[in-house]
């Protein structure tokens, strides 16, 4: 079976939820490091600790293209390149307008 493919648009529109009822919105990531291995987060969500604008964080995240995450496995924040996420929740991103 294939697998299924979702646009970058409606992946940042997930990640972006805030809560779903009382609970954080987690999800599973695949992406590439820099270094061109991959890597993989059974349990993420967007950071909430780390925002722009306060300290500790100083960065334009929409110019610099990273995403703020939170590893609920390892209990700490830690930043994604948004064009080398490779899967949301099991889904193929696809990057293309």
């Amino acid at each position: 079976m294939a697998q299924k493919v979702i646009k970058r648009r409606a992946v940042f529109a997930e990640i972006h939820q805030d809560t779903v009822g009382d609970q954080v919105h987690t999800f599973s990531v695949k992406y590439r490091k820099k270094e061109g291995e991959e890597g993989y987060k059974a349990k993420v969500s967007k950071s909430l600790q780390r925002l722009p604008g306060q300290s500790g964080f100083r960065q334009n995240v929409s110019l610099n293209h990273v995403l703020l995450l939170h590893d609920h496995e390892k209990n700490h924040p830690f930043e994604i390149l948004i064009d080398l996420m490779v899967e949301y929740n099991g889904m193929i991103i696809d990057h293309t307008i």
